[in-house]
């Protein structure tokens, strides 16, 4: 959803027009706050609906000719194809499920190390894909501020403990056990730390607090379930994403747009976001890692607001709007588009 309203914003950015199609309320109201085009009904998330939607042939026909339309998954692909047979398909990949996706031959990856293994993988026609890699941005940040007043952030430890914070769902992929073990660990160092989870489902979050208990730290976490991204990074002093696996990570970017010193595993999406020093990345599932990157923090405040700064200048300029839609410009380019900057329509359609 995010993704889908990211591309569109990121295309008028880089000068292409585009439009999102989504069945999702909520990816309507953001796309709106953005001011990004939006056509949302129930019928785009199913596979032949929009061909017998009024509504859906009228905002066709008013779209013009089209040149590229990016899929956020399989779903779309019948309908799609039906109503610009002659423009360049291609389908976005969030994460590492394949399915349906095979039907393209287009192939988006959020990341180099996400691309290669795609690379390895063929079409439902035994092909070869052909594979781009493009950006993900951070869109609720910018969507709130033109609705809501800024949050303001904390002052780093400003009440002399250190917050630590993680955002997602609460699985074992995510890797928050890891950061649990590594509170324990810093309070073993006599540093004064805290620990936010932010987010729910998954089937963990009992197995988590148990390991919170076991190690003693209970009374030092919050879990408050879903939260708004925006006002639960204000209240951090250091964003963590502990993940064992994680293609792009779009948490980590609103993060480092916020101002925070983040902190990442080395896998597929943050070694690339963080290639540039922006951040710390550690070894997956070494808790004792991720509290040794944390108490240097913890304990230079200098450093860690040098990697904040760091951080929001990478996320500004790397990953900024206008970032993104070169991203997708290049890959459809790539994939025979030629996207041009010009007013022409090029839909992203969510699921």
């Amino acid at each position: 959803m995010n993704a889908s309203v990211s591309h569109a914003h990121g295309l008028q950015a880089a000068g292409v027009s585009a439009e999102v199609w989504t069945a999702s309320t909520r990816a309507e109201e953001l796309a709106t706050a953005l001011r990004v085009p939006v056509f949302r009904d129930d019928a785009v998330a199913e596979p032949w609906e929009p061909l017998r939607s009024a509504a859906a042939r009228a905002r066709t026909r008013a779209a013009g000719p089209v040149d590229a339309v990016l899929h956020q998954g399989a779903r779309s692909w019948a309908w799609a194809w039906a109503f610009w047979p002659t423009a360049t398909h291609a389908v976005r990949f969030p994460n590492y499920r394949i399915r349906d996706r095979r039907l393209f031959r287009n192939w988006m990856a959020v990341s180099t190390r996400h691309a290669e293994r795609l690379r390895s993988e063929k079409t439902l026609g035994l092909l070869t894909p052909n594979v781009a890699v493009v950006k993900n941005g951070e869109v609720q940040s910018k969507a709130k501020v033109t609705t809501t007043p800024a949050v303001p952030r904390r002052a780093f430890r400003a009440d002399g403990r250190l917050i630590l914070g993680a955002l997602g769902t609460l699985e074992d992929r995510k890797g928050q056990d890891v950061l649990i073990d590594a509170l324990a660990d810093l309070r073993g160092r006599g540093i004064d730390a805290a620990l936010r989870l932010g987010g729910a489902g998954g089937d963990g979050r009992a197995d988590l607090l148990a390991r919170a208990e076991r190690l003693g730290v209970a009374e030092h976490i919050e879990a408050p379930g879903w939260v708004d991204a925006v006002e639960f990074l204000a209240g951090l002093d250091v964003f963590c994403l502990p993940s064992r696996s994680e293609p792009f990570g779009i948490v980590l970017i609103e993060a480092m747009a916020q101002g925070l010193p983040v902190i990442a595993s080395d896998v597929d999406g943050p070694a690339d976001i963080l290639a540039d020093g922006s951040g710390l990345l550690v070894p997956v599932g070494e808790a004792k890692a991720l509290a040794d990157a944390v108490a240097g923090l913890a304990t230079d405040p200098a450093r860690a607001d040098r990697l904040a700064q760091a951080a929001k200048s990478r996320a500004a300029d790397a990953y900024g709007p206008a970032a993104v839609g070169r991203s997708i410009i290049d890959a459809f380019n790539q994939f025979g588009a030629r996207l041009i900057p010009e007013p022409r329509l090029a839909p992203s359609i969510g699921d």
